[in-house]
């Protein structure tokens, strides 16, 4: 991560704000981090003049609405901070200081800067407009629980948009781009908003109606996965409905048999729609967030697996101060630790670099297990990596070096003795790349070799087995 911060700014006919607003920004970075700003003008005033002589960066031209006009800003930017605002002065640059801090050292992905929590405020808003501007929050509730969901100053980890299609049809990018990259860690910190002194409100009529096209666009998006299941379902249902009728009435036979034949059809059609349609997932398991994007936006069974196996580990590893995670990939499940000493090590490099944007207090490494200390963890996780080794044997002899005496050691691999296992495998992604088949057995003998005691385990879906092991001198 760079310690540039980009500061990107939309404007039409701001001549008489911008060279203030330029100028507060510059005062504000003083001593601080190194920060651009990018200017996105698209009126026919001086505003365009005033940011280049004072060193701003400035795209000019005619944009299909504010939201566009702001993600060519970010697009332009250089910083892996970026920090979105208005140019009239109604979002103080003292703020953003704060909103910065919350990325780079608590560890947020996105800071919104907000009037509707504890110390935020608006000042010299007439009636209408506020109750305007609350009605549109209330609105965003079923999508967000943001309290100021209509913000137009916020900043976030430029990385946070990479590989995200963003269309917002309205200005308020901030929520197109809080719903699509789903982001874990999200605060608001309290600011106040000003009404501007000097130049014209783009505030109008047909702002509110984009915003609430955005809106049922945006809700659609979320909910995408219940609506095609719905539909799925429905013409599902249908099916059975006609094949009864068709069967008994044209077919004359028994309407228990017809039944019983319209509900095993109806419910094929269903499973091949809502697994080739609502779940899929078009992703490659070597693709750097798959394993992030299986535990947040897969399958209904998918989510499930995964989260089953996360909430085992933390319920066993509540805590950790030392933590090697060997074969982490993008796996969220290294997010619940917050020690000193937390390390994640895989082959696959992208991998490494997507977590290095979701936890940059953690390290990610390309390395092997025997470049750390003798003893240096507290505890060691090996999730769903050992059945993919040609010698795991040798691995688990690397993490009983790494692990301290009475160190905690967790395995997760499929167990080939449940026959759910052989059935459930022919659907994995990873199938090809299975080599060693492990029971539960296989892997306790093997464990006890090197000095791992069982101490627990647990079965997911009845045939993907999690065990917790200590260390014994």
């Amino acid at each position: 991560m760079n310690n540039l911060v980009s500061i990107v700014i939309p404007t039409k006919n701001e001549e008489k704000n911008i060279r203030n607003l330029l100028f507060a920004i510059s005062l504000v970075f003083v001593g601080r981090r190194q920060y651009e700003t990018i200017v996105i003008d698209d009126g026919d005033d001086k505003t365009k003049a005033i940011a280049l002589e004072l060193g701003a960066v400035v795209i000019f031209g005619r944009h299909k609405g504010l939201g566009q006009a702001i993600l060519d800003g970010i697009e332009k930017s250089q910083g892996s901070i970026v920090v979105v605002m208005d140019a009239d002065l109604s979002h103080l640059p003292s703020v953003i200081p704060d909103l910065v801090k919350a990325i780079v050292h608590d560890g947020y992905d996105m800071a919104i800067g907000s009037r509707y929590i504890k110390g935020g405020k608006t000042e010299g808003w007439e009636f209408t407009r506020r109750i305007v501007s609350r009605v549109a929050c209330l609105l965003a509730l079923p999508i967000t629980s943001v309290k100021d969901a209509t913000s137009g100053f916020f900043c976030f980890r430029k990385s946070l948009i990479d590989g995200v299609k963003l269309e917002p049809s309205s200005w308020k990018t901030m929520l197109e781009i809080l719903l699509k990259t789903k982001p874990i860690r999200v605060t608001e910190v309290p600011i106040t908003f000003v009404v501007r002194k000097e130049g014209k409100s783009k505030f109008n009529r047909k702002q509110v109606i984009a915003y609430i096209r955005h809106l049922v666009l945006l809700t659609v998006y979320k909910y995408q996965k219940l609506l095609k299941f719905g539909i799925a379902e429905g013409i599902g249902t249908l099916i059975v409905f006609a094949l009864v009728w068709l069967i008994t009435e044209r077919w004359g036979l028994w309407y228990i048999t017809s039944l019983a034949i319209a509900t095993i059809i109806g419910f094929f059609f269903k499973y091949v729609a809502n697994t080739l349609w609502t779940f899929k997932v078009n992703e490659d398991p070597k693709s750097a967030n798959y394993e992030w994007n299986s535990f947040y936006k897969g399958s209904l069974l998918q989510k499930w697996w995964k989260r089953s196996i996360a909430k085992t580990i933390w319920q066993w590893m509540p805590n950790a101060s030392s933590l090697l995670d060997i074969g982490c990939g993008s796996s969220p499940i290294i997010t619940n630790y917050h020690g000193k000493d937390i390390w994640g090590i895989d082959t696959n490099q992208g991998k490494l670099d997507f977590m290095k944007t979701k936890c940059p207090e953690h390290k990610f490494v390309n390395t092997d297990i025997m470049s750390f200390k003798k003893e240096q963890f507290d505890h060691v996780l090996c999730i769903e990596v050992l059945e993919h080794l040609n010698n795991p044997e040798q691995t688990i002899k690397e993490m009983t070096w790494v692990v301290k005496n009475g160190g905690q050691v967790i395995i997760a691999t499929p167990d080939y003795s449940k026959w759910l296992w052989r059935m459930a495998e022919k659907f994995t992604p990873y199938k090809e790349e299975h080599i060693y088949q492990f029971t539960k057995e296989k892997l306790e003998e093997m464990c006890k070799r090197h000095g791992l005691k069982p101490v627990r385990h647990k079965y997911i879906a009845g045939c993907d087995l999690c065990e917790e092991f200590i260390k014994v001198a």
